[in-house]
């Protein structure tokens, strides 16, 4: 499992004074950078050899400018070429705000095309399947 912190910024509010919604896909991107690096360790656009294949986000809490939040990312699902990133966001008193996830392809961008997921990227992936204790389910 992966760990990021988050502190909420002013301009991620919207005009009824919490994040926005879109925000929170935002916060979940930014939490699989170190997903990204198991597939691109420079993070080198030009070699970049991953793409989404869909996302979805359960909004449990509001969460307002400047608190602080926790992203967890796991990975508990393999396919051949796909993977589901999983994301619980939680407020610094312990509430859950967010549960998302996104499901991601190894992706050959020059031939347009999902290509397997290569033996050492899998194992590095599997070492992160469990979740945080508590997480709520997806809806």
């Amino acid at each position: 499992m992966f760990e990021r912190r988050i502190v909420v910024r002013f301009g991620e509010c919207d005009g009824l004074g919490h994040v926005n919604n879109g925000t929170y896909f935002t916060y979940m991107e930014d939490a699989r950078i170190d997903v990204f690096r198991l597939f691109n360790p420079s993070l080198d656009l030009k070699t970049w050899n991953l793409i989404v294949a869909s996302t979805r986000c359960d909004f449990l809490a509001q969460v307002s400018y400047a608190e602080e939040l926790t992203v967890y990312t796991w990975i508990p699902t393999l396919g051949n070429s796909s993977f589901t990133a999983h994301h619980a966001i939680r407020k610094a008193d312990g509430t859950w705000a967010a549960r998302g996830q996104a499901v991601l392809l190894a992706y050959d961008y020059t031939q347009e095309k999902p290509m397997p997921l290569w033996p050492e990227v899998r194992a590095a992936l599997a070492g992160h399947s469990a979740e945080p204790e508590g997480a709520p389910a997806l809806r």
